[in-house]
């Protein structure tokens, strides 16, 4: 299996539009938020994620194989 490093930045994207996608719902429990916050919290971090898939689909289709063929 290859293993792919990617940037801090796109994994940092990556990280936090989960959080902000998962963490509404869990504060909403506990404080009551107004709907257009939960929804513009939700946007966003689906937003963050769509960004940082983008960019490493972008950086999967770019990177060359360094694979030794045999001759």
């Amino acid at each position: 299996m290859k293993r792919n490093n990617f940037p801090k930045s796109v994994l940092l994207l990556l990280v936090a539009g989960l959080l902000m996608t998962s963490l509404p719902p869990i504060v909403d429990r506990h404080f009551p938020l107004p709907d257009l916050l939960r929804g513009f919290l939700g946007g966003l971090g689906l937003t963050l994620e769509v960004i940082a898939l983008v960019k490493m689909q972008r950086l999967r289709k770019n990177a060359k194989c360094t694979e030794i063929k045999p001759v």
